[in-house]
């Protein structure tokens, strides 16, 4: 029984690790997109407009990043 649950512990862990690791690159790459939505954009503001385009764009950057790995495989 203490077998089973040091790998159920090991495999919650892993999980949390692998999740937060997730969650930490989603920011990141939501960072960056603002950034450069800011820095070649013609936005000066954080309007529905900027909040739109963001959202459509950020779908097509995981689409890409999606493509780009299973090409890799």
């Amino acid at each position: 029984m203490n077998l089973i649950n040091k790998n159920n512990m090991s495999e919650k862990l892993k999980d949390k690790i692998i999740g937060e690791t997730v969650d930490t690159i989603i920011d990141s790459i939501e960072d960056k997109l603002v950034d450069y939505m800011f820095d070649y954009g013609k936005y000066e503001e954080t309007n529905d407009e900027f909040f739109n385009d963001k959202e459509e764009m950020f779908g097509q950057v995981i689409k890409e990043l999606n493509n780009r790995i299973n090409n890799n495989k």
